[in-house]
């Protein structure tokens, strides 16, 4: 956000909050501060030489466009004044900002008060500071931003111009977690995967002939024997078996034409059981059967 609308806002805030908390006071107690600057002294110099400032007149420019790049210091200092009593006063909010000119972005510095005084001091190493321009070069505005909560006005003061040389700039990567995308996402379109193909005929004819192969042989082999009918009795249980087993093997035809595997043992579990259940009461009644011939 910038920091110009930020400290307007906080202003303003603290302002009405105050003046709400104040109401029931007199109304010269109300009266507010009103800010100057003053003593505007900017140097630009060499890192191992002594800085040599520049007086800027209240309200003015400095006519110069200074050059900064890794190799020197840009040195501010001032102060704060009230201006009816002309005395050098401290206030909430001291900010020097570079504002680049052409894109308007900004690199903004905190002003502190020098140890024991009431001058306010700005000082940037372009050496250690030049990564936070990131590699936007060009002629940038010098503003001094000044705000407090007891004060009647703010300050926002065009006070110089340089132009910046940085290094080249290398963005650090940032996380995919980190990135905030308000655009609309493509479109994701659902692609079922093929059918895989199917073998040619000769070959599903012939795995299913090799398949019924067993059943056909055990036809053959009845047909060469012969079946003896003479022990079967004619019973429930007797039709509930053989009924039972033809089901079975009319549920396989079907599930090679049709069915899926869990449709198959879901239906083989009901013909089954009940399959299971005739076939034994059958061998049980064989068995009795058999018993009662030998003890006669």
């Amino acid at each position: 956000m910038n920091i110009r609308l930020v400290i307007t806002l906080s202003t303003l805030f603290v302002a009405a909050f105050a003046g709400q908390a104040s109401s029931k006071q007199p109304a010269a107690a109300s009266a507010k501060t009103h800010l100057t600057v003053d003593d505007v002294k900017l140097a630009v110099y060499q890192r191992s030489a002594t800085p040599s400032h520049t007086l800027i007149k209240p309200n003015t420019k400095d006519t110069k466009v200074y050059d900064v790049d890794k190799q020197v210091k840009v040195e501010l200092k001032f102060n704060v004044k009230d201006e009816k009593t002309k005395e050098s006063i401290l206030v909430q909010q001291a900010f020097v900002a570079f504002v680049h000119k052409d894109s308007g972005r900004e690199v903004v510095f905190v002003a502190e008060p020098e140890t024991g005084t009431k001058t306010y001091v700005a000082e940037l190493d372009m050496k250690s500071q030049e990564k936070n321009f990131e590699g936007l070069n060009g002629t940038y505005n010098v503003r001094l931003i000044i705000g407090d909560t007891n004060a009647a006005n703010a300050i926002d003061w065009n006070c110089a111009d340089v132009k910046v040389t940085t290094s080249s700039f290398v963005a650090a990567p940032v996380k995919k977690s980190q990135i905030v995308n308000y655009d609309p996402l493509s479109e994701i379109k659902h692609v079922f995967r093929e059918p895989e193909k199917l073998p040619s005929a000769i070959i599903s004819d012939t795995f299913t002939i090799l398949c019924m192969a067993p059943m056909l042989l055990l036809f053959i082999m009845w047909l060469s024997i012969g079946l003896n009918f003479n022990n079967v009795k004619i019973s429930l249980w007797s039709l509930g078996f053989h009924v039972g087993l033809f089901a079975i093997f009319g549920l396989y035809f079907v599930f090679w034409l049709r069915l899926n595997m869990f449709e198959t043992l879901k239906y083989l579990a009901l013909i089954g059981v009940p399959t299971f259940i005739c076939g034994n009461r059958l061998l049980r009644s064989l068995n009795e059967s058999r018993r009662h011939a030998k003890t006669e």
